[in-house]
């Protein structure tokens, strides 16, 4: 055997053992290199007739693709894809997490952490729903989303699928950036609150990834930043500290990954400006309350004056509009940009969060010729990212 399979020979072992044991959860495929749409994929056990089998889910950009195996040969299935269509997986039991990652020589890596699933026994076809987010994680109580046994409190249920959502996104897209191995993920978290999402990131990270991390929550109320950068303490996590700022003041210094969920209308600007200007190679940004762009609207072109006519639809259309803008300005700094329902929250409904990861593919004379399209279209004449971007050069 070629030693370069050894660790995929040592994952495809552990999920035949795991299944075998009873400890196994889940296996989720990422970082997609196969022919046609990309695609990530999840496998679980259910029930059909009274046999487990393994059900692997495999999602496109559009639509959801449902296959169900016996076990030895859903087995097969799995580990024929990984490596060749999939160049990361990561194994959830009850007893540990595995992830193997390839790398773009494609070298294969194998890392083990804690266990962040508890196994239970497989549902009938179709009903198991799991997280990656434990319920049992300690910030998750000291924060006020589960109760003293552990169990997600009714009026949390929301913050909690909040939570899991955010970390599924990031799981699949921590590989793409290609992230050296060998020093700390330093990671800047602009406007994190409570730090539920920061907490979750850190400890995803570290236990899940069994990677060191740096990451620096920016916060303009003092008392969250003491509250946080108490519980960081007692929890002892040494990598993850908070500060009283904005994000049009942090610091510009290099960082691997920065994030801004739910910044108010222009801070959303004044972050991406900040994961660009410090190399970032992964922004994730769920926008809100973009009022930039509506009063600027008076005119458009081509047919589409009637979805100006109408307050209601012209801020709509205005929302649309700047995260266009947005992604597409990402793409001229280029970032390969994907934009990916999220959950919204209780102070906004917005779901959508752009995902950029820096890429040497990118076509940003297209980008930008697209962005000024679509300024001359809507007839928009100042955005503010782009105002940004324009101080900076």
């Amino acid at each position: 055997m070629n030693v370069a399979e050894h660790p995929k020979a040592e994952f495809v072992a552990g999920l035949r053992a795991a299944i075998n044991d009873g400890t196994f959860v889940k296996l989720s495929l990422g970082k997609f290199r196969g022919e046609g749409e990309p695609r990530k994929a999840v496998a679980t056990l259910v029930m059909i007739k009274d046999k487990p089998q393994l059900k692997l889910v495999t999602s496109f950009p559009r639509k959801d693709d449902t296959k169900t195996f016996p076990i030895e040969r859903g087995v097969e299935s799995i580990a024929r894809s990984i490596g060749a269509e999939f160049m990361s997986a990561t194994l959830f039991t009850s007893a540990r997490d595995l992830r193997l990652d390839y790398s773009r020589k494609g070298i294969p890596h194998l890392a083990s952490g804690k266990p962040t699933m508890a196994a239970s026994a497989p549902k009938s076809h179709d009903r198991q729903k799991s997280y990656l987010v434990a319920p049992d994680r300690p910030y998750l109580k000291a924060l006020d989303v589960t109760d003293r046994d552990g169990r997600i409190k009714p009026t949390m249920q929301g913050k909690y699928k909040q939570i899991c959502r955010f970390i599924e996104i990031a799981a699949d897209l921590i590989p793409e950036g290609d992230f050296e191995k060998d020093r700390p993920l330093t990671v800047v978290d602009i406007g994190s609150g409570k730090g539920y999402l920061t907490f979750a990131f850190y400890d995803y990270v570290t236990t899940v990834l069994n990677r060191s991390c740096q990451i620096t929550g920016i916060e303009v109320r003092g008392e969250l930043v003491k509250l946080c950068n108490d519980l960081a303490r007692d929890l002892n996590f040494k990598g993850l500290t908070f500060v009283a700022d904005e994000a049009a003041r942090a610091s510009s210094e290099a960082m691997d990954i920065v994030i801004a969920l739910h910044a108010c209308d222009t801070a959303t600007d004044d972050a991406m400006a900040f994961g660009i200007q410090a190399g970032a190679r992964l922004i994730l940004s769920a926008p809100c309350c973009q009022h930039e762009l509506a009063p600027q609207i008076h005119d458009t072109q081509n047919g589409l004056r009637g979805l100006i006519k109408y307050p209601l639809l012209k801020q709509r259309q205005a929302d649309l509009v700047t995260d266009a803008a947005r992604a597409l300005l990402l793409e001229v700094s280029g970032y390969k940009v994907r934009l990916i329902e999220f959950v919204s929250t209780e102070h906004t409904s917005k779901n959508i969060l752009i995902a950029a990861t820096k890429s040497a593919t990118v076509d940003r004379s297209a980008a930008r010729q697209q962005f000024q399209e679509l300024q001359e279209t809507i007839g928009f004449s100042k955005q503010h990212l782009a105002s940004q971007l324009k101080a900076a050069e």
